[in-house]
This record gives structure tokens, sequence and C-alpha cells, in this order.
């Protein structure tokens, strides 16, 4: 149910597009990523670091195409998010745990090495996105581009849902803090 609710703002946005155009899309888009923001704030009391970044861009990149009334500022977005995700990722090579390791650490326990590996895999990910993002823009129409961000959808997801049956293969069992005695430490 939590990824339908964060693609909600995305749907949208598509919906939009096919029936009333590019900016009154963009601002569907903008209305939706800040009501969402808003919501998980308003319900969590937090919200997570991605959202809050790509809502931000969001907002920036989406009021760029309206004030400039050109898609150009929109289509770079995704370009410039995966970018600075790739970076983020690799940063975090160079810190006690990854990305993905600490988002992902609480569910299961894998070695460091796996960790460091799966992260990895987000850095290239992410960086194909950016540049076939970038390809499409500078060689396609927004028709499309649309189409293309429609099926980025479908790929992050199902990229996604691979890695974590590949992370599953390594995943060591979680210990149980109810079998613990009174007199283990």
């Amino acid at each position: 149910m939590s990824a339908l609710y964060d693609l909600l703002p995305v749907l949208a946005f598509f919906l939009t597009y096919k029936f009333a155009g590019i900016y009154p899309a963009t601002v569907v888009l903008m209305v939706g990523t800040a009501l969402q923001v808003g919501y998980t704030w308003y319900t969590k009391r937090t919200v997570p670091k991605m959202t809050l970044w790509s809502g931000v861009l969001m907002l920036g990149f989406g009021s760029a195409t309206l004030y400039f009334h050109s898609p150009a500022a929109l289509m770079w977005m995704p370009s410039v998010l995966y970018g600075t995700l790739a970076a983020l990722f690799l940063a975090s090579h160079f810190t006690p745990a990854t990305v993905l390791e600490r988002v992902l650490g609480a569910q299961m326990q894998v070695p460091k090495p796996i960790w460091a590996y799966a992260n990895s895999m987000w850095v290239a990910f992410f960086i194909a996105l950016g540049v076939v993002n970038y390809w499409v823009l500078s060689h396609y129409g927004l028709d499309a581009w649309v189409r293309f961000k429609l099926l980025k959808v479908g790929v992050v997801f199902v990229f996604a849902i691979a890695q974590a049956l590949w992370l599953s293969r390594y995943a060591q069992p979680q210990p149980d803090p109810a079998s613990k005695t009174a007199g283990e430490p």
C-alpha cells in the first residue's frame, strides 16, 4: 500500500498530462507532492529524507517549468535527482554504514560486503537512470519523455524487488530478543 501512496502524485501527473497537457500536469504533481509531504509529516511527525529531497526538487523544478513556460526544467529534474542519489549512495561507502544498510538493516541482517555491493548496484542504477533520462529528453519530444517517465517507475520497482530477492539469499537470521534468559548479557 505504501508503494501506491508514493506513486499517487506521479499517477495523477500522467493522467492530467494525457487529458490537459504538461503545465496542468506539473501543477498537479507539485500540489500532490506537497500534500503527500504534508500528510506524511502530519501523521508521522517525520518525513523520510528521500521524500523530502524529491519534494523540494519537484517544487523547484516544477516552479521553473511554470515560470519559464518550458517543460525543460521538469524534464531535467530526474537526472538531477538520480545524480544526487548516486552521489549520496557512493559517499556512504566512506561511512560506517551504507545508505542501503541504514534503510534496510532493521529488516534483515546481511554481511557488510553484501551491503556494500548492493549499495554499489544502486549507485550504478541511479547513474544509468540519470543518463538515460538525459538521452531521452535530448533526443525525443515531450510525449516520449512522459512515456519514459511512466516506464521508469516500473523499472525502479522491478529493480528494487530483484535486489530484495537477491539480498534475501544472503540474509542471516535475526536474533530473537525473547529467547534470551535473565542471566544472559
